[in-house]
């Protein structure tokens, strides 16, 4: 338990220990005042999302019969009441300790720029669909760390992505969409640590999405004139990279069929394909565009939430 129940903020490194665990040498108990006070610090700390994470896995691996999920306040408020019952303890984590050089006897040896190690950091991902806050497994991502090295990772069970020993700076995030399907992106919605739009009662009843691409993506309204093949050039894609994105195929007979559905064409030209006009319905196209997300400070913990597609309403002929 000791751990994994860590929390950090920007002055030291605190644990959460349960009431038989013994305190390990050279940890201090933190005096927690008044439950104002206990409850005031708690909620600084869960500002970082992975705090707030930590601080969830503590309250339902004590209560989870009693509460249930809720509010970060009503979670704030059962860590500090396990605290003041004494089922948990709040102590502070000592710091490495540093070399003074007080006790040396005898006269160091001249040390050259190989034997200096360069600071180094933890970069934290998590992503999350933005409706229920739950973890996206799965996800591949192009990182390109402070010193221009570039890594590949994928999110694990919980959304997680962590890289040890970055040098401090900042990162960028990437995603590829070569061969991505408007079934298996999802689509970037912001980055921080951000309140979910819906209360906890109705994230409860929707089903998180999953996808293996991570993009932006235009929704564009068809008009006359337009074109698969100039809409194809327009984004700097090809009439398949648009197709495979729309509708998973790539079979012109299969894209004709797909245009008169789900595009709602119903013009066509000379050889007897569908031309695009202002008037089709639903008359949209879904358009891929990479994600590349900067200023990542790899000191600090990120969250990248993210939704499905939002697809306009079903447009189906009788054939």
């Amino acid at each position: 338990m000791f751990q994994r129940n860590r929390l950090r903020d920007g002055l030291g490194e605190y644990a959460l220990l349960g009431f038989h665990e013994p305190l390990p040498p050279g940890h201090e108990l933190v005096a927690t005042g008044g439950a104002a006070q206990l409850e005031s610090r708690l909620r600084s700390l869960a500002q970082d999302f992975f705090n707030l994470q930590t601080l969830r896995e503590v309250a339902h691996g004590h209560v989870a019969s009693v509460f249930g999920a809720g509010s970060t306040d009503q979670l704030v408020r059962q860590v500090a009441s396990l605290v003041s019952l004494g089922s948990l303890r709040l102590v502070r984590v000592p710091r490495a300790p540093e070399p003074t050089g007080r006790y040396l006897r005898h006269k160091p040896e001249e040390l050259t720029p190989e034997d200096f190690v360069e600071e180094t950091q933890r970069l934290r991902l998590q992503i999350v669909d933005d409706v229920t806050d739950e973890p996206i497994s799965g996800v591949k991502l192009s990182i390109v760390l402070p010193d221009g090295s570039r890594k590949q990772a994928t999110t694990d069970s919980s959304g997680r992505i962590e890289l040890s020993s970055v040098p401090p700076g900042y990162a960028q995030v990437s995603s590829a969409i070569d061969g991505a399907t408007l079934k298996e992106t999802l689509v970037f919605v912001k980055s921080g640590i951000l309140a979910s739009k819906q209360q906890a009662s109705r994230r409860r009843k929707r089903k998180s999405p999953s996808g293996r691409f991570l993009a932006r993506v235009v929704e564009h309204r068809v008009s006359n004139g337009e074109t698969l093949e100039g809409l194809a050039e327009r984004y700097a894609l090809t009439v398949d990279d648009l197709a495979r994105f729309n509708w998973d195929t790539t079979d012109p007979d299969e894209i004709q069929r797909h245009l008169y559905l789900d595009v709602g064409c119903t013009a066509k030209d000379e050889d007897g394909r569908f031309l695009f006009t202002r008037d089709d319905e639903p008359g949209v196209l879904y358009i891929p565009r990479p994600l590349e997300l900067g200023g990542l400070d790899v000191e600090q913990g990120h969250i990248l939430r993210v939704s499905k597609p939002s697809r306009s309403a079903v447009f189906v002929f009788s054939v």
